[in-house]
């Protein structure tokens, strides 16, 4: 073997030793990034809007024919939006090409998801994504109870009920690298979510 095939041999084995190097540190970022649930929006219940369902703090009993309808269907949808915020809090600039999301009632996968978004954040960066989820719970409501689940959601102050895990992956060489396994970003968002908002409120 001649020189030049010798150090054609040698760049190649640095050159992939070194693309190795950057793709487990790109990842092994992922584990270290903040991931919250800033809040969590646009939240309807059998087609209508949450908010439309209460009346001084209590359900309005002229809106819940549209929910037993529902339940007589088998069909009682949830929608709604979470906004996940991500923080680099490392040194490492990595960029965030795609993950994969659950959301998880009662402990139970409800909706599974992915974004395709080119997030790119330096030490200190943050971004905010928004996750969005469809889901008919007829099944865990009629499990867990109707009327537990129902007061869970319209009062946002579960017990575990609400959970949010996700796959992050980078892009390296055109092809994502995802993290092994789900991260919890929040094991019961929906209590966390309102306890945000009482606390924003008493500062008022």
């Amino acid at each position: 073997m001649n020189r030049l095939k010798v150090a054609v041999l040698l760049l190649c084995t640095w050159f992939m030793s070194s693309c190795a190097i950057n793709q487990k540190a790109q990842v092994e970022a992922l584990s270290k990034f903040n991931y919250d649930v800033e809040s969590v929006d646009q939240i309807r219940l059998a087609g209508r809007d949450i908010d439309s369902y209460q009346s001084g703090g209590s359900a309005s009993l002229a809106s819940l024919p549209g929910i037993a309808m529902a339940l007589l269907r088998q069909d009682l949808p949830l929608e709604a939006r979470v906004n996940l915020k991500i923080t680099n809090p490392t040194s490492t600039v990595t960029k965030i090409n795609e993950f994969k999301y659950i959301i998880e009632m009662a402990g139970k996968p409800l909706f599974e998801g992915a974004v395709a978004e080119n997030i790119n954040l330096s030490n200190g960066q943050s971004m905010v994504v928004p996750l969005t989820f469809s889901a008919n719970i007829f099944g865990v409501a009629k499990e867990q109870g109707f009327d537990k689940v129902l007061n869970d959601i319209f009062t946002r102050k579960s017990n575990g009920f609400f959970a949010l895990k996700i796959k992050p992956s980078v892009k390296i060489g055109g092809k994502n690298f995802f993290y092994p396994g789900y991260i919890t970003v929040d094991k019961d968002f929906g209590k966390s979510v309102s306890k945000a908002v009482e606390k924003g409120l008493g500062q008022l």
